[in-house]
């Protein structure tokens, strides 16, 4: 899909939508996330999906492919210590894939450069089959360890 016609279709929904399913055969909480990304809504988001992966030991799966990230580099570098390890420190372990489009891919390569240096597991991908291969290494034992 063209970056401009990506961009229209996201910007009919102005605010932030979302749904989630859990996969209790691949141990995944993916959440779909649609429209606008600022930084109070996702945060609660966030860590509402968070607290459920951290409850049943599940890895997750942000889907960002509609989505526009109006959020700050210096807001997503410091989105642990500002909205996350408030609530539990643990969910740095949380493995957690996202899945980008085109227009967002530039702030979640950083997302992945800047976390992952941090000690927290992440990594970007334009599909969902290449997130679940990725979280496939990390078995029950060593999610939350």
């Amino acid at each position: 899909m063209k970056i401009e016609k990506l961009l229209a279709n996201i910007l009919k929904r102005k605010k932030l939508e979302h749904s989630y399913e859990i996969n209790d055969e691949n141990r995944t909480i993916t959440v779909v996330v649609v429209g606008e990304l600022h930084a109070n809504d996702f945060a609660k988001l966030d860590v509402k999906v968070c607290l459920l992966a951290l409850k049943l030991d599940y890895k997750l799966i942000f889907d960002f492919t509609n989505a526009i990230v109006r959020i700050g580099l210096g807001e997503a570098y410091f989105w642990f210590s500002d909205h996350l390890d408030k609530i539990n420190t643990s969910f740095r372990r949380i493995p957690t894939a996202h899945i980008v489009n085109d227009l967002n891919e530039p702030f979640f390569k950083f997302v992945e450069l800047a976390w992952t240096n941090r000690g927290i597991r992440t990594k970007k991908f334009k599909d969902v089959k290449s997130a679940l291969e990725w979280l496939d290494q990390f078995d029950k034992s060593e999610t939350l360890s």
